[in-house]
């Protein structure tokens, strides 16, 4: 059998509902992605107040020790959290706009498939159709000869009934 190029297409193997899932691993790697993004942003705000009342206690003992000015947290985790929650929120949007896609490919080709079937079926159903008419046509011809018979018995026996009574 020819298989057309559709027929090859993995898209026709996966199930309906796939998008549908891919989707929802989008969306739970945006939430995790959101969720890592707020506790860098808290991490980050807690270091910033550790600075800040590091500075305070600087300034308020600048005449006491002075060597402490800078012994607050250099320390990025904060950032570097807020950064990798941007990034899987981010993926986790890619994802689900690759499943919006499938989902769309999915129904292009489900139209194509029921348009292609639509088709064979109208051509199955003007097959039958001519052969309807073949077969009244048919009927048809059976009737005219069935009544041509008809009258040549009838013929017959009108000139065979005479003739068997005289002899």
């Amino acid at each position: 059998m020819n298989q057309g190029p559709d027929e090859n297409n993995i898209l026709y193997s996966l199930p309906t509902n796939t998008a549908d899932k891919i989707d929802f691993f989008g969306e739970m790697i945006v939430n995790i992605g959101n969720l890592i993004t707020v506790i860098g942003i808290a991490v980050e705000a807690q270091e910033v107040e550790e600075v800040e009342e590091v500075e305070e206690g600087v300034g308020e003992g600048a005449t006491k020790n002075p060597n402490t000015t800078n012994s607050g947290s250099d320390s990025n985790a904060g950032f570097i959290l807020s950064l990798i929650g941007a990034i899987l929120v981010t993926i986790g949007d890619m994802v689900s706009t690759g499943s919006t896609a499938l989902a769309i490919e999915q129904t292009a080709l489900l139209e194509k498939k029921a348009e292609q079937e639509a088709k064979e079926q109208s051509r199955k159903i003007k097959k039958m159709e001519k052969q309807i008419d073949s077969l009244h046509q048919d009927m048809k011809s059976l009737f005219f000869i069935t009544e041509s018979l008809k009258r040549e018995v009838i013929f017959l026996q009108n000139f065979i009934y005479p003739h068997f009574h005289q002899q």
